[in-house]
């Protein structure tokens, strides 16, 4: 469990909570691996904790080892089965790899014990639509939608939908609402938005 690359300078923690709190605090800069070794040594002094397995889970999804992830987060849910921040990472993570099916029972079983969660509607929805079943994403999307009409991501992802349906009035409307609500990081969605916008609008003034 332990990773051999050798950790950073400074006074070594010494508590479970200790690592768990430096792990954390490279988590939030984005020190993927340094998070990592934090969180596999708190996991050497108290091996039965959820949140130290979801979040090296998360850690571990950041630089890529979605399998890896996986894993983590199954011992999560080994320990706390109706834990929906688990489920969710662990659908996000199989969503990376490509294991859409699973990714879509994972929101599933988080949307069975907080079914309000608009988030875990927009991941549903989002695993549907790379699944190419349009009709089932358009609905989590709105339902999504119907929770919080704020939800940036959702209207974007309703918006991709509605273009591989061949709504490209709905579709517009809806990137554009997404860009209204976005916030800067994610910009580079937002370009992507504006030039669907561009793309569609040059397909509707073809048409007789």
């Amino acid at each position: 469990m332990r990773d051999s690359n050798a950790r950073e300078g400074g006074k070594v923690p010494k508590t479970a909570l200790s690592w768990v709190k430096e792990g954390n605090k490279h988590l939030k800069h984005g020190e993927y691996r340094a998070a990592v070794i934090c969180y596999d040594e708190a996991l050497e002094l108290d091996l039965y904790n959820t949140k130290i397995w979801d979040n090296r889970g998360v850690a571990l999804s950041k630089v890529g080892r979605h399998n890896d992830a996986v894993e983590s987060f199954e011992i999560a849910l080994e320990l706390e089965p109706d834990n929906v921040k688990a489920w969710t990472n662990m659908g996000v993570s199989l969503g990376a790899l490509g294991r859409l099916d699973e990714a879509i029972n994972c929101f599933d079983r988080s949307l069975d014990i907080k079914p309000g969660d608009d988030d875990n509607w927009n991941n549903k929805g989002t695993a549907l639509l790379k699944s190419a079943n349009y009709k089932e994403a358009v609905k989590c999307f709105n339902r999504a939608l119907d929770i919080n009409s704020d939800n940036a991501k959702a209207w974007a992802g309703k918006g991709s939908t509605l273009r591989f349906m061949g709504d490209y009035q709905g579709a517009i409307e809806c990137m554009e609402r997404f860009i209204e609500l976005a916030t800067p990081d994610l910009a580079p969605q937002i370009e992507e938005a504006w030039a669907m916008i561009f793309e569609l609008r040059m397909i509707l003034a073809r048409k007789p």
